[in-house]
């Protein structure tokens, strides 16, 4: 590039670079793609950032360094993203940095860092005029946010989703529409932050989320993730399982509008949260062994796991052989540790426990964590220090589990 003196030149190669790097991106070839991207961000300079406005550059510029972030988060390597997003936050507008904002969340979402993300994320909507507290909400909030979804939601009929979708069309490109998909992207990512952490934000973020797409009128497939918490929080929070039933079928019928990389993620909320409550356990067990297939495809690693997870759960307390379930955990288990997920090993290790004691057997579960974690006290240390109440609760679960089996043992045959 060095070489190359006029602008309008290096301009031109770096076009020529980005339209193989995106070529390279769609094959999942990213680190091929990385190396086009930087080859066009050399091109380009770093300069052309203050001129870009001017000279009409700033898309090339923001496709050139999302890109490379994109690239880079697909690689895992989450000190490039962070190196790549931080030159485009310092260099546009706060309204066009959505999309960097995304890529810097999924990557730090890769990467296990949820307290990071709910910091980020909860900032991050309050600078778009989210009604979102800055400490973690009251139980008063979210009664009062719930009241107001529930009213909002009664005016909405699900023939709204198909005359919009027939209105705009899969080919809705335009500014706001993307602008809308980005916010939903930033929530998806928040939302596995605020369930690993067991954080009081989760019901909150999704009646505000639903809330939003009501007003809007924004019913692409990207919003369903927040008609699915919505269906989930009306069974938890109002025991209202018909109403629950009922917004996780809305929410299926935006995902069939087109497919979307976080769909098995929804897909997942909906089958493992809501309609576990509605079908047989082996049915359970088999949807979401096929979300566990679609979410490898879309390289959705974590869902795969969390659904491998509840599939193994289904097959345990739906009467699976032992020796099987047993066989098959412990292949999970050693899968699951390869991405960071503690909450998911975590529910493994329990169930491996309480499979080992029906067997009168010891696998040593505990293993998995390299001496991190050597018991069940330690594991309900490390979930009482990140108030990690769902770990907490397995585990007591656990106990109560193994205190009955004693009792019923003593029992008169």
């Amino acid at each position: 590039p060095e070489f190359i003196v006029d602008q309008k030149q290096r301009i031109l190669f770096a076009r020529w670079n980005l339209k193989v790097a995106k070529e390279l991106s769609a094959t999942s070839n990213f680190r091929c793609a990385l190396h086009y991207y930087k080859k066009g961000i050399q091109f380009i300079g770093h300069d052309v950032w203050i001129h870009s406005n001017e000279t009409g550059d700033q898309e090339l510029c923001l496709d050139l360094y999302e890109g490379a972030a994109a690239a880079s988060s697909a690689t895992s390597d989450l000190a490039t993203v962070e190196y790549f997003v931080n030159i485009v936050f310092r260099n546009v507008h706060f309204e066009r940095s959505l999309n960097a904002w995304v890529i810097l969340i999924v990557s730090l979402e890769s990467s296990g860092k949820y307290a990071e993300i709910l910091e980020k994320g909860v900032n991050l909507l309050r600078r778009l005029n989210f009604d979102i507290p800055a400490s973690p909400p009251s139980p008063k909030e979210i009664k009062d946010s719930l009241v107001t979804t529930l009213r909002i939601a009664s005016q909405f009929r699900i023939e709204h989703i198909k005359t919009s979708y027939h209105s705009t069309g899969i080919l809705n490109q335009d500014k706001r529409n993307i602008h809308n998909k980005n916010l939903f992207k930033i929530f998806d990512a928040i939302v596995i932050a605020t369930y690993n952490t067991s954080s009081p934000y989760l019901p909150l973020l999704a009646f505000e989320m639903m809330q939003y797409s009501l007003r809007n009128e924004f019913y692409e497939p990207e919003a369903a993730i927040a008609y699915a918490g919505f269906g989930y929080f009306n069974i938890m929070l109002r025991n209202d399982f018909k109403s629950g039933k009922y917004w996780a079928n809305v929410a299926l019928e935006m995902l069939k509008q087109y497919t979307i990389s976080t769909a098995a993620r929804v897909k997942w909320i909906i089958h493992a949260q809501i309609m576990i409550w509605f079908i047989p356990l082996e049915d359970t067990r088999r949807n979401l062994l096929e979300i566990a297939k679609t979410s490898m495809k879309l390289g959705d690693f974590l869902t795969e796991i969390y659904a491998i997870r509840l599939s193994s759960r289904c097959a345990f307390f739906g009467g699976e052989n032992l020796s099987i379930f047993s066989q098959l955990n412990i292949r999970n288990l050693k899968n699951t540790v390869k991405y960071n997920t503690t909450q998911g090993t975590e529910t493994a290790v329990l169930d491996q426990i309480m499979a080992d004691e029906l067997r009168g057997e010891n696998s040593n579960p505990f293993k998995v964590f390299k001496g991190l974690i050597n018991n069940e006290d330690d594991l309900f240390k490390r979930a009482s220090l990140t108030n990690n109440t769902s770990s907490m609760m397995n585990v007591q679960y656990r106990r109560f589990f193994s205190v009955r089996s004693i009792l019923l043992s003593f029992m008169p045959k």
